[in-house]
């Protein structure tokens, strides 16, 4: 079993939030709220769960919009609070810490029909990001770094859409579904008793058997594409003062495609830097 459990958690994929057409969920808007006080509802259904198991430490990353969504009094006081330097590498703060990493409250990436609040990273400004070719979302992302920190992803709790893009991203991860996705801002939610319980036996499960890792293979190449060519401009430069070799997307017809960054990636840092 693995004893020291990092819940990384973002808010769009919990029970009970569908969100407002044309916004994200922040702070401002009604639904953030309700995600907020879900959000604790699932983590310390997992906590308490993980501790009756024989977990010895439990530690929740906190990191939609920034962090400092949920309310630290209402959380099982057993948890870790996690408040990372935002300077830092993603994740860094785990390394050496925590053995594995479950996923609390992710959702489907940008461009999914159907996905509830389905976005990648930020939804005012991604078109998409690809990796290797392929399209990803946040899991991928979080579950390639959590590898490389010597976490494997065990579990996620989130839309059945979103579940559906975890199970394929990792292979073997234990899913619960927190709802049933049927469009950007509509969903059927779960009766919570039913839910947590389910999240209860789910998340032992997850974490008392050993995980495949899902490492990334370097070199790699990694794409970001964005809705604006400012941005995009600006990313450019970003990325290649942190050293990453990157150019804009050739492209037949255009010559070069100002909204699409190609990024070649050597090591995770590098795909920390692109992210």
């Amino acid at each position: 079993m693995y004893r020291r459990i990092l819940l990384a958690l973002d808010l769009e994929g919990v029970n009970l939030v569908a969100g407002e057409a044309y916004q994200s969920l922040g702070r401002e808007t009604a639904e953030w709220e309700i995600a907020r006080a879900q959000a604790v509802r699932e983590v310390n259904a997992a906590a308490e769960a993980l501790f009756a198991a024989g977990a010895e430490a439990v530690g929740l990353w906190d990191n939609h919009g920034g962090g400092g969504n949920v309310d630290r009094a209402l959380l099982d006081p057993r948890i870790t609070w996690e408040q990372p330097d935002h300077s830092t590498p993603r994740m860094c703060f785990a390394q050496g810490r925590y053995d594995c990493l479950c996923f609390f409250g992710y959702h489907a990436m940008e461009g999914t029909l159907g996905g509830v609040l389905a976005h990648t990273m930020n939804s005012k400004e991604v078109q998409f990001y690809k990796l290797n070719g392929k399209q990803i979302g946040e899991v991928d992302m979080d579950a390639y770094i959590a590898a490389s920190l010597g976490m494997p992803s065990c579990f996620f709790a989130g839309g059945n859409i979103a579940c559906f893009q975890a199970a394929r991203a990792v292979p073997g991860i234990v899913t619960v579904v927190t709802k049933e996705e049927l469009g950007r801002n509509k969903a059927i939610f779960r009766e919570n008793d039913e839910l947590l319980a389910e999240i209860k036996r789910g998340i032992v499960e997850a974490v008392s058997t050993e995980r495949t890792f899902r490492t990334l293979d370097f070199p790699a190449t990694m794409e970001k594409s964005f809705k604006r060519v400012e941005t995009a401009a600006w990313y450019l430069s970003h990325v290649r003062a942190a050293g990453v070799r990157a150019d804009y997307l050739a492209d037949e017809t255009l010559g070069f495609d100002a909204h699409t960054v190609v990024s070649e990636l050597d090591s995770i840092d590098d795909l920390t830097a692109c992210l």
